[in-house]
């Protein structure tokens, strides 16, 4: 029997060679090996007789082996197979498979899943000996990422060999609101028995994310509040009361503070005057205004003597952001620190250090007052984790605050981000314009695409954003109609060859000197139409974008659709906003209609917590955490069971040991 702590190499099967290839995805233990997701699931449990094979579809069926042939055609080794049942015959081909002659026993009886074709073959099909637990057959099946560098088939015996001898453990939660055993929900992810019991495992899972990530939570809260900050502004709580607050605003910035800006700026403040350090988390809309905010509170930290920092996740948004400051607040010494761009730090004169993970590379010899992060949840745990490095080197904690644009309930915040505080930017800034959104037909993206060359041939220098959910085409069946970037633009290439539109593409795989020539000719407006991927959803500001298609819209959660929409109309021009989806789903048409209607941010989260469920079964990912394999954080009905059960837990009236673990100060996933 296993235990979850337990060694992957006692594994059954499993040697020195695969275990080599499970740690270099960090998979040690037989838990790590268990957590280990399918990407989806293919349904093999059709089971049909040969007379009822259809073209086109996939269906199981079981069959005695007539007889076999293999030979060769254009150096390709084929091998074929006639099979039979009471109903009839048919054939089954194999293309370069050196070892299914081999298995192919005449007369023995086999299950066959795979494809029927026009031909009347079954090509390529998955075969497995009739027996009463089929694994690879006759069931849903599940598929591995093939980065393990291990046999599908392997995976799935080794998976199978795993739960079936895993050892049952206590389970009081699950006992307590009648979920799925931990143990059972483990096994039911890798074989599930129907289509529900994944979604209930999945369900199980969450539940106990949830609970370690608020434990978690709570021991970051209780943490934090015994460290002692960089440094403590000399303000007092009624220095900002009211109007007051205006003599902390400094006199450069062009434009008045909203409301909502100002009460952000008390609270910052406030938080900077304490005896502990700040952990402020910081929401706003597209386009409200956190960054001015933020800039603020940088003008008080360098005031003092003491550098900050502000962290962006892309060099694009890092050369952005220090264009904002330096053209907002002139008077601050700024510096640009990317991996491209490293100026020497000196200690002696306090800076605020602009950039990407070159700034937390430095982190232990800039000493910052003020860490700002800019959309935290972009980083990896690892890089967010390296500013609290400092604490090893130091008794003092710099402050810190994260800014988000994904809107964020406030009671998902205060359960999860127990340990967090909250300013919430909901009113813009005046004179914002909502961008004109429609769900534009499929028989009218043509008529859509003139319409764009027309607009793009005025004279106010315009900017057209076309953003597909893949870089390149993907050659998965599940995927054929979902557009890419690099042939998007290959078809503009064509469609507006004859006018003088000035077209690039820009996607994350391209060489970093080429990115930054197209985004400086970008910020130059030298560009008229750039196909990109959703490289450009987090802050990049292109004030003269007023057109953005965003293509495969189903492809995208409402969140993602309002960010990447946000990036047109910057500048309260008017702006259009195209969505393109292939999808005859009722459902997801409905979903796109409701955003062309909503421009509001916090409205849409609210919508997706009525329509989101447990997420796509056979979906290549699943939404929610970035970080997290399970949680949705739009699950606001299990988030409150968590809540609940971990009060009992922390009154020990229920015993809990939890599976997931998160080591490090920064590791709390942000929603995304």
């Amino acid at each position: 029997m296993y235990q979850l702590s337990d060694s992957v190499l006692k594994i059954k099967g499993i040697g020195q060679k695969t275990q080599k290839a499970l740690n270099k995805q960090q998979i040690k233990t037989v838990k790590d090996f268990l957590l280990y997701l399918p990407l989806r699931y293919e349904d093999r449990s059709q089971i049909a007789t040969i007379n009822q094979l259809e073209v086109g579809q996939i269906k199981t069926t079981q069959a005695t082996i007539v007889k076999t042939n293999e030979y060769f055609k254009n150096r390709r080794r084929i091998t074929s197979a006639v099979i039979s049942d009471d109903t009839g015959r048919t054939k089954c081909i194999w293309f370069n498979n050196r070892y299914i002659r081999h298995k192919l026993k005449p007369k023995k009886s086999f299950f066959f899943s795979g494809k029927f074709t026009k031909y009347r073959t079954i090509t390529q099909p998955v075969v497995e000996a009739v027996k009463a637990d089929t694994i690879h057959t006759g069931r849903l099946v599940p598929l591995y990422s093939a980065r393990l560098d291990i046999p599908q088939g392997t995976l799935r015996r080794l998976l199978k060999q795993t739960t079936d001898n895993l050892e049952k453990t206590e389970d009081e939660v699950a006992q307590e609101i009648n979920l799925l055993h931990i143990d059972e929900a483990l096994k039911q992810l890798h074989f599930p028995e129907e289509e529900v019991k994944v979604l209930k495992s999945r369900q199980r899972l969450a539940l106990e994310e949830l609970l370690s990530l608020i434990k978690h939570s709570e021991q970051i809260k209780q943490n934090w509040e015994d460290k002692k900050p960089t440094l403590s502004l000399k303000i007092k709580p009624d220095d900002l009361s009211g109007d007051n607050v205006f003599d902390f605003i400094p006199k450069q910035i062009p434009f008045t503070l909203t409301n909502d800006q100002q009460t952000a700026v008390r609270e910052i403040l406030a938080d900077l005057s304490q005896s502990s350090p700040m952990n402020r988390l910081l929401i706003g809309d597209v386009g409200s205004g956190k960054t001015v905010v933020a800039g603020i509170a940088c003008h008080h930290v360098l005031k003092q003597d003491q550098s900050a920092c502000l962290v962006a996740p892309t060099q694009i948004l890092a050369q952005q952001h220090f264009a904002t400051f330096e053209k907002i607040f002139p008077h601050l010494p700024i510096a640009l620190l990317t991996a491209k761009s490293k100026p020497k730090i000196i200690k002696s004169k306090p800076k605020l250090y602009i950039g990407t993970h070159a700034v937390i590379n430095q982190i232990k010899t800039i000493k910052p007052g003020l860490i700002i992060y800019d959309e935290q949840h972009r980083f990896g745990v690892r890089q967010r984790s390296g500013a609290q490095e400092l604490k090893q080197h130091t008794a003092l904690q710099p402050h810190s605050l994260t800014m988000t644009a994904t809107p964020i309930p406030r009671s998902y915040m205060l359960t999860i981000f127990s340990h967090l505080q909250a300013s919430i930017i909901e009113e813009m800034p005046f004179g914002t314009k909502d961008v004109k959104t429609w769900l534009v037909p499929q028989n009218k993206e043509k008529q859509a695409y003139k319409w764009i060359g027309k607009q793009l041939q005025k004279n106010n220098n315009p900017l057209a954003l076309i953003v597909c959910p893949f870089i390149h085409d993907s050659d998965h069946e599940a995927f054929a109609n979902v557009p890419s970037a690099t042939s998007v633009f290959e078809k503009l290439q064509a469609e507006f060859k004859d006018k003088k539109i000035k077209m690039s593409l820009l996607h994350g795989q391209m060489k970093q000197e080429k990115k930054d020539k197209i985004i400086e000719k970008l910020f130059n407006q030298k560009i008229n139409l750039l196909v990109t991927t959703s490289i450009v959803e987090v802050g990049v500001d292109l004030p003269n974008a007023n057109i953005i298609v965003i293509k495969g819209a189903d492809r995208f959660g409402l969140a993602s659709l309002h960010q990447l929409r946000g990036r047109v109309g910057r500048q309260s021009q008017a702006s259009h906003c195209l969505l393109f989806s292939h999808s005859s789903s009722q459902e997801i048409k409905k979903r796109l209609k409701q955003f062309t209607q909503i421009n509001d941010g916090l409205k849409l989260a609210k919508i997706d917590l009525e329509n989101r469920g447990g997420g796509d079964l056979f979906g290549l990912k699943q939404h929610g955490f970035d970080e997290l394999k399970f949680a949705d954080w739009t699950n606001l009905d299990l988030i409150k069971q968590a809540r609940d059960l971990q009060q009992k837990i922390n009154q020990q009236q229920l015993n809990w040991t939890p599976l997931f673990s998160f080591t490090n100060t920064q590791d709390l996933p942000a929603a995304n």
